[in-house]
């Protein structure tokens, strides 16, 4: 039998996992907004923060972003300053993207902008429920993104 709350939007785990998904990126990039940035564009900086300069097609996958996506993303980076870009040595055709000073500033400012916005939404939960919550997100998007 069909599960009905599967169906209603205030029940459907999906409608409710994108809403959630679209509040908590309203919330952070207003609190972005006034660095130059956006959600989206924070994950590819802290990533180059904690791995450093990497090849363009090694952000793609370690983010888990469609191509064209990021392609905006390290225009709009290297636009405000945050990242720069150079054709790597062994393959001239490939590009590395780095950090610029000011990326890495950015970085250390933002990066309790998360952990606050996070501690908002897990605000009542209890340190079993948010570990639950993280395991379960886990496994919602494993199943999304298997072929099954």
């Amino acid at each position: 039998m069909k599960n009905v709350d599967a169906c209603s939007p205030g029940k459907a785990p999906g409608l409710l996992t994108n809403h959630a998904a679209r509040v908590f990126n309203r919330r952070m990039d207003t609190l972005l907004r006034p660095l130059g940035l956006v959600l989206a564009h924070l994950s590819p900086l802290m990533l180059l923060h904690r791995d450093g300069p990497m090849l363009q097609r090694d952000l793609v996958r370690g983010l888990g972003v469609g191509q064209p996506g990021m392609v905006h993303a390290i225009a709009r980076l290297e636009e405000g300053g945050f990242i720069s870009r150079r054709p790597a040595e062994k393959d001239r055709r490939a590009t590395i993207i780095e950090l610029t000073d000011k990326g890495r500033e950015t970085v250390e400012v933002a990066s309790p902008f998360l952990v606050e916005a996070n501690a908002h939404a897990l605000s009542g939960f209890t340190a079993e429920e948010s570990r639950t919550l993280t395991t379960l997100l886990q496994r919602l998007i494993a199943n999304l993104e298997s072929d099954g």
